[in-house]
């Protein structure tokens, strides 16, 4: 196994610490460091427990989608960035009810452009399926998140992980993590031998890092989804509410 898998397994491996009660670990895992996408920065060492995580500083060429996923015209005047979890409800329910009519008003007529960001939550399953949106193609990323949102009641089985790791241990409740969110990467044309390189890749766990970070830094985001309209993030996630935002946002220069 080389430096990359180890270091990508260790991290889910204190990730399904925080869901699945193996003990206290610091919430600095889900802060790295500020110099972390600088080529020419020190790797920054992390102590968890007993244990030690090197967040490689050196940028690897990406084999991923590390750039920022865009639902409309790329030249939009009003710009709606969501920062969603693939495990949460609230963003699922965002994208069956709200976003069709956004879409149909507002992104399919060229006057706003959704920017898409995952906001990864601490645990296991939230984390593989993020990775696995990065691990398709750009055609074929929106779809495949529609997918995880679909059928998020069915692979997001925590009950099911947490009775895994009691009666077989953090191994099995990891493998049993990961092969429920591939499952749901198959249908969508991600094989499991990509799928398990995917789960391997640092590049990939390093970027949704990264992104959550600058959520945090920038917007303040603490839940989700959290909705950016033109730079502003606004008061809730609902049509009206977003509405009244493009409004305003064109008042002041948009559309």
């Amino acid at each position: 196994m080389n430096v990359a898998q180890i270091m990508t397994r260790k991290l889910t491996y204190f990730i399904a610490l925080l869901v699945i009660g193996g003990g206290v670990l610091a919430a600095s895992i889900f802060v790295p460091s500020q110099n972390m996408g600088s080529a020419n920065a020190e790797p920054e060492i992390i102590v968890v427990s007993e244990e030690k995580i090197i967040v490689a500083s050196e940028e690897d060429e990406a084999d991923f989608l590390n750039y920022d996923m865009v639902m409309g015209d790329q030249n939009a005047p009003i710009e709606i960035i969501e920062y969603a979890a693939l495990s949460c409800s609230h963003c699922a329910n965002f994208h069956a009810d709200v976003l069709p009519a956004l879409k149909e008003k507002y992104i399919d007529t060229g006057k706003v452009k959704l920017v898409f960001r995952n906001f990864i939550f601490e645990n296991p399953f939230d984390v593989f399926a993020a990775s696995l949106t990065r691990c398709t193609t750009e055609e074929n990323f929106f779809p495949t998140v529609k997918a995880y949102f679909d059928s998020q009641n069915i692979w997001r089985n925590h009950q099911e992980l947490k009775r895994i790791f009691a009666a077989d241990g953090r191994e099995a409740a990891m493998k049993f993590a990961r092969d429920e969110v591939a499952k749901v990467g198959e249908k969508s044309g991600i094989s499991l031998d990509d799928a398990e390189k995917c789960y391997d890749n640092e590049g990939v766990i390093n970027y949704l890092l990264q992104v959550r970070q600058e959520a945090v830094e920038k917007y303040q985001v603490n839940s989700t989804p959290t909705v950016i309209v033109n730079g502003k993030k606004i008061g809730g996630h609902n049509f009206e509410i977003i509405e009244r935002a493009i409004a305003e946002a064109n008042k002041a220069g948009g559309y």
